[in-house]
């Protein structure tokens, strides 16, 4: 046997220049979509398997066909932002309806499925802990039914929306785009704050993956500096670039952009003449870290957003 911690030491290296190297933004427009059971159509934007060096976390694009449902199944917690179309999900066969804008968190191990019953596609993204759990030995994923078109006879049978909260425990489920509330936040130009760990954010539990905001950067300014663990960001609108570990990364509306773990400074920059928007994710592990050890909180440099000059 080798000595072990000569290679530890050899690892923590490769792991430094791994995440050097690594790609940092998701081209919408290069995404490499397929079909899958539970998806009729769908493409991985940020994940391990495409060279990212993620903290065990993933975020997927998907479409449902007008006439069309996702497949039924099972697996740890979910987090779903709805870009376009209208239907309803089926979370442990109650009914939970959504449009444009509506976000959704599932909880762990609970059955779901997604219809499309309005004449547009419905495109939607997801974001999973999928690759920690399996690392762990934790992940369990069961496929109960496929993706298909819908059964006439069984959407009429469908029940109707009661709540957007879970009766298991009272945590909130879904949450529609009206009913996000602009926060007194001054890091970007606007934020809305939409999912939390303890229940107090919007009433939302998420402990394994979470879109946390939304964020809308101002013509013309800079977001605050500063570094944290792992999060992803979402382009909803606008185009701009990200200065990441000192270095410039440019990405557009449908562009997907990594915050890698390790606690790298990032600022975003909107260049443009109108405001940019974008959903973050964020991920449990780094709720994990910054609660063992005070060195994983956020650390900002400068606490406000700032015209681009100043």
């Amino acid at each position: 046997m080798q000595d072990f911690y000569s290679a530890w030491l050899k690892q923590s290296e490769s792991v430094e220049k791994t995440v050097a190297d690594a790609p940092r933004v998701a081209k919408g427009k290069n995404l490499n979509w397929m079909r899958t059971r539970q998806d009729s159509k769908a493409a991985l934007m940020i994940a391990p398997e495409l060279g990212f060096p993620t903290g065990g976390s993933l975020l997927m694009r998907a479409e449902i066909p007008p006439g069309w449902h996702t497949g039924r199944h099972l697996h740890g917690e979910e987090a779903i932002y709805v870009e376009r179309g209208g239907g309803f999900l089926l979370l442990d066969d109650r009914r939970y309806d959504f449009r444009r804008g509506t976000i959704f968190h599932i909880p762990y191990r609970s059955t779901h499925q997604l219809f499309n019953t309005g004449k547009e596609p419905v495109s939607y993204l997801s974001g999973l802990a999928w690759p920690l759990e399996a690392s762990v030995y934790m992940g369990r994923m069961e496929q109960i039914e496929d993706a298909g078109q819908n059964d006439p006879a069984a959407l009429a049978k469908a029940p109707g929306e009661e709540s957007q909260y879970w009766p298991t425990d009272g945590r909130r489920i879904s949450m529609h785009e009206e009913q996000f509330e602009l926060s007194g936040e001054t890091k970007h130009g606007a934020t809305y704050f939409l999912m939390g760990r303890n229940g107090k954010q919007n009433g939302f539990k998420a402990t394994a993956v979470a879109i946390s905001s939304i964020f809308v950067d101002l013509p013309h300014s800079k977001s605050h500096s500063h570094a944290h663990p792992e999060a992803y960001l979402y382009a909803l609108q606008g185009s701009g670039y990200s200065e990441i570990g000192g270095k410039r990364h440019e990405w557009d509306q449908g562009d997907a952009v990594h915050v890698p773990p390790g606690m790298m400074h990032h600022q975003h920059f909107n260049p443009n003449d109108t405001d940019m928007k974008e959903l973050r994710f964020e991920f449990g592990i780094r709720y994990w870290l910054a609660d063992q050890w005070k060195g994983y909180t956020t650390i900002d440099r400068h606490m406000k957003a700032t015209h681009m000059d100043d």
